[in-house]
């Protein structure tokens, strides 16, 4: 299959323009300390500025223990997350679990030696079989910007970029008959991602006389229909994914409850709502 040609004017209009960089994050460095105070110390340290990608990738360390899986995975939430108001609410979610470090350094030396593949595999492997539990409440959408940051890091050539909702859309409406799952762990369709993503980067870069690597691709998927000036297509991204499910808003009550002393028996009913209200595929990870 040729690359899809909306892939190729989006190309050209970022090239143009003189290849611009995708718009930091912001994110407010209160919420985020209200709910892991724990790392408070962290979060100062990157004093509240706004991130992008090779901010973040700069900022990662290379992992070596735990701690340092869990930087990894704090800056990812954070540029993933923004400003979204349950973004400090579903990391801490997924962080007070006392496997979870362990679980995201596992990840990581993966990643490290063997490539994002790999590390997806291991968590897809692990939830599938017997260990449904492994970095629970992780789901493939915020899960790959994790893996991302820890091969970006490592690997600068071959990073293993994001794949979630945005990419699923897109790929159903230009390359349909390249099929992915993004509900839920599936490796086969993480491995599709990356494999066309590779075939079209090495595409343009032959039609072009450009390199552009794999994670350039990815990015400008996000980009569809930019002219790439200010934050034209941002601003109407997040918006989208604000008002992309209504499991979204249940979010935001449990990190409005989480501030509560009496809290437990709120947020005890918001999941017995869930239960009630939501269709069965809205129950599971989101982030």
């Amino acid at each position: 299959m040729t690359t899809p040609e909306t892939l190729i004017t989006t190309y050209e209009r970022w090239q143009k323009a003189g290849r611009p960089t995708q718009i930091p994050s912001k994110w407010n460095q209160k919420s985020w300390t209200n709910q892991l105070g724990q790392y408070e110390d962290f979060f100062s340290r990157l004093t509240g500025d706004p991130i992008d990608r090779k901010q973040a990738v700069r900022l990662s360390p290379v992992v070596t223990n735990e701690e340092e899986a869990v930087q990894v995975f704090l800056l990812a939430m954070l540029w993933g997350y923004g400003l979204v108001g349950y973004g400090p609410f579903r990391t801490r979610r997924i962080l007070d679990r006392p496997e979870a470090a362990a679980e995201l350094f596992e990840v990581a030396q993966v990643a490290q030696s063997d490539g994002g593949l790999a590390a997806f595999k291991l968590i897809a492997d692990c939830r599938n079989g017997g260990e449904r539990s492994f970095l629970k409440w992780l789901g493939p959408a915020f899960g790959t910007k994790y893996i991302y940051f820890l091969t970006a890091k490592n690997n600068p050539q071959k990073p293993a970029p994001v794949m979630d909702a945005v990419v699923y859309r897109w790929f159903r409406k230009h390359a349909p008959d390249r099929k992915l799952r993004v509900d839920l762990w599936h490796t086969p369709s993480y491995e599709q991602f990356l494999s066309s993503l590779e075939e079209w980067a090495a595409d343009i870069t032959q039609q072009f006389d450009q390199e552009i690597q794999i994670d350039d691709v990815e990015y400008l998927i996000f980009a569809e229909g930019s002219r790439f000036e200010g934050n034209d297509w941002s601003e109407s991204w997040e918006a989208e994914q604000r008002a992309a499910s209504p499991s979204l808003l249940f979010d935001q009550l449990r990190a409005l409850a989480s501030s509560n002393h009496s809290a437990g028996k709120v947020l005890d009913l918001i999941t017995n709502l869930e239960a009630l209200l939501l269709p069965h595929d809205e129950q599971s990870e989101l982030a």
